[in-house]
């Protein structure tokens, strides 16, 4: 008896749709991206019970003839390819030919297509039966998925709650508009309006229609051109910060993709900007030759892969940062502006005396030793590149709790800012010259000697030798469990040796050695923290001004090394709002 057959064609279906639609967010996603495949300019989504029970989705694209609609059900069928050559130029979303006939095998489906010149027609998939009736001459198509999963009680089970199953669908038809902007998509789940967007093609507002007028208030307009890609969307300001990578939206070629290396370098390209603990919003639409992108990865096409990866990594590096600088980045303490009045819950505001009337003599009774020594900030060096803040001079005027400067400008607003991280960001970008461009070692003063473990000696590799090496640090053996320190910067005369150098090689250690420059970064902002003065230190009114001005001739006086905000900004209009003055 023979062992091998052919699969029933149904059966097969079923177990390919396990691959396709993993749940009803696939389903929405699969037959909106067919909708926006026929050029469809207003998409209407519907959905109750999270999608177990009903979704449809009704276009007013180019509809269909009733032999392609019927035939739009068979697996493998597909208008989007013919030959081998198409499949390496795909310029639509779908082009399996995979996601009809994986619905219909999991559930009840209704369709209603026209292509506007003949009579419409009506299908209606139930298991193995197809039931074919005339239809309304309305140029577009409507499919309804009715009991999804139905013959698949496993699947049916282990689907998520409701909440879970739709905010799944949000997430999928906001990627979609965000990726069609052109298109105007509208979504009701349980007949209450979630997301409508106007298909005007303004990313911008799209933005605003799914996230809110806060995130579309503190985005930063980006654009690159090369000969090889466009990159064109808007870069999130720190404000929109995020405590996971999920608001990194790539779309690629209108397909809204999964591309861990270029997630890791916005990442990198913003850690001047963000604590790491802390992950970017951005959205980005990139155009890339369809010759070079492979998306038949995965039935699923939410992964892609493409040549000249590194050349998009690189120039995202080395360009979000410039566009980000190009902006006023001062950290916004009251997004409830730009919320609607009746659902924002508004933040409570701790009562904090400031006395000002003493600011010329409020250092008289501390002993000499807790004063600022002016050689702890370190200036800037002459060949660093300057870019001047377009805004009035920023004047001192307190210090609040030994820790942050209280500051007044022209215009009837006030600053904090914070005077260790306001430090760090001098010293950081000093170092970062002198480490960079112009990096001297010298033998330490005092012999060092570091002792480990014999498993933390076997970790000293070749690799992270070198790393330590291309920061200034230079080891050699002495012993079997310790290391001798050869070299150190010349920088660090000035401050605790030793410190700077187990502190390296612990970073080193833990994180391993990603690449070079990120081990030149951590040693810049390590020794830059080192050398800053720290909260709880009083400094006149003097060195609050040389600080505040220092502060703001760096590159980036936004943010510390390590991403925190070195300045917080009250304007007048929050003042006085906040004090509920006529007119405001």
């Amino acid at each position: 008896m023979n062992k091998i057959h052919v699969l029933d064609i149904n059966l097969a279906n079923q177990i390919a749709a396990g691959e396709v639609i993993e749940r009803p967010a696939s389903v929405v996603k699969e037959l909106v991206e067919n909708s926006i495949d026929a050029h469809a300019k207003s998409i209407l989504i519907k959905a109750d019970n999270a999608g177990r029970t009903f979704i449809s989705v009704e276009d007013d694209g180019d509809g269909m003839g009733r032999l392609d609609a019927k035939t739009s059900f068979l697996r493998h069928a597909t208008s989007k390819i013919y030959d081998q050559f198409d499949l390496f130029r795909i310029k639509t979303l779908g082009f399996r030919g995979e996601a009809l006939a994986s619905i219909a095998a999991i559930s009840q489906v209704k369709m209603i297509t026209s292509d506007g010149e003949v009579v419409g027609s009506e299908i209606n998939i139930s298991g193995e039966d197809m039931l074919i009736s005339d239809a309304p001459l309305r140029k577009g198509t409507l499919i309804e998925v009715r009991e999804l999963f139905y013959n698949t009680p496993a699947r049916l089970k282990y689907l998520k709650s409701d909440y879970t199953e739709t905010s799944a669908i949000i997430d999928a038809v906001s990627r979609l508009a965000l990726a069609h902007s052109d298109v105007a998509i509208t979504l009701f789940i349980d007949d209450k309006l979630r997301l409508k967007t106007s298909g005007r093609a303004n990313l911008h507002e799209t933005i605003m229609n799914i996230y809110g007028v806060f995130t579309a208030k503190h985005l930063v307009a980006y654009k690159i051109e090369t000969p090889d890609f466009k990159v064109t969307g808007y870069l999130g300001k720190g404000e929109l910060a995020r405590s996971n990578r999920y608001g990194i939206i790539t779309n690629l070629n209108g397909r809204n993709v999964y591309m861990p290396k270029v997630q890791t370098a916005i990442i990198n390209a913003y850690h001047d900007f963000l604590a790491d603990t802390r992950y970017p919003f951005v959205v980005l639409d990139l155009e890339i030759e369809p010759g070079l992108v492979d998306v038949n990865v995965h039935p699923s096409k939410r992964e892609v892969r493409f040549s000249k990866e590194n050349e998009l990594n690189e120039m995202l590096i080395r360009t979000i940062p410039t566009f980000l600088l190009d902006q006023d980045l001062i950290f916004d303490p009251h997004p409830e502006k730009y919320q609607p009045q009746e659902v924002v819950a508004r933040p409570y505001v701790e009562q904090t005396q400031f006395d000002f009337s003493h600011k010329n003599s409020a250092i008289e009774n501390v002993p000499q030793e807790q004063f600022l020594k002016m050689s702890d900030i370190v200036e800037i060096a002459p060949e660093a590149e300057v870019r001047q803040k377009p805004r009035q001079r920023i004047t001192s005027i307190a210090q609040l709790n030994l820790t942050y400067l209280v500051c007044e400008d022209g215009e009837g607003g006030f600053y904090l800012i914070d005077q260790h991280a306001a430090a760090e960001r001098i010293n950081y970008e000093k170092f970062q010259t002198e480490l960079n461009l112009n990096l001297k070692v010298k033998r330490p003063l005092i012999p060092l000697v570091l002792d480990y473990s014999l498993s933390e000696i076997s970790a000293f590799d070749e690799e992270k030798l070198q790393a330590l090496a291309s920061v200034g640090i230079v080891l050699e053996p002495f012993g079997n469990s310790s290391f001798r320190v050869v070299e150190v910067p010349l920088w660090t005369e000035e401050y605790d040796e030793k410190i700077y150098v187990t502190s390296m090689i612990e970073q080193v250690l833990q994180n391993g050695v990603t690449n070079q420059s990120q081990v030149r970064t951590d040693a810049i902002a390590t020794m830059a923290c080192k050398a800053s003065i720290k909260a709880n230190m009083r400094l006149s009114i003097a060195e609050q001004q040389i600080l505040v001005d220092m502060l703001f001739k760096t590159k980036n006086p936004y943010t510390c090394p390590h991403g925190r905000p070195t300045i917080i900004q009250f304007n007048k209009y929050q003042i006085e709002k906040m004090f509920k003055r006529t007119g405001v």
